[in-house]
């Protein structure tokens, strides 16, 4: 990790949040219509501009110089509370994401401690995830646990 340097996102990384996690998306389902890209890319905008100033969502950069080669973030959210969370807080970590060049080296392990770190500061207890095959041991070794319970979807209207 020479070099590299880890600062917490702003309004002026926008583009570099939008970015990364089109480069996870991309990685992780194929290269998708130009159409889809850009409207993926419009919506993250919106999302950025009014979940950034809020905290509501927190991201950090792992910096080569002016190139980021790696993120990760994490959602905030509120909902009824219960016995092991009563005040209903909890975090999502989410675009977890490292240029393939700079991965194995303790990237995406420090970006993760940042984020939480960042989310007990915030009084954060709950973390959750979803884990790709190959980010799955990292996250086991920060003490994620599979989850037991069922999860069910429903998607309306889309074709992924």
């Amino acid at each position: 990790m020479n070099g590299i340097q880890f600062i917490i996102a702003g309004m002026e990384h926008i583009q570099l949040l939008i970015d990364n996690r089109v480069n996870f998306l991309t990685e992780y389902w194929g290269t998708q219509p130009e159409e889809a890209e850009c409207e993926l890319r419009l919506q993250l905008k919106k999302y950025f501009e009014k979940e950034i100033p809020d905290r509501e969502f927190v991201a950090w950069l792992a910096m080569d110089g002016d190139r980021c080669v790696g993120a990760g973030g994490m959602k905030i959210s509120s909902k009824p509370g219960s016995f092991r969370i009563p005040d209903g807080r909890s975090a999502y970590i989410m675009n977890m994401f490292t240029l393939p060049e700079y991965r194995r080296q303790g990237i995406g392990q420090e970006i993760l401690s940042r984020l939480m770190k960042t989310g007990e500061d915030m009084g954060i207890r709950f973390f959750e995830l979803h884990a790709t095959e190959e980010g799955e041991p990292l996250y086991i070794k920060h003490g994620f646990l599979k989850h037991k319970e069922p999860t069910y979807r429903l998607f309306k209207g889309t074709t992924i």
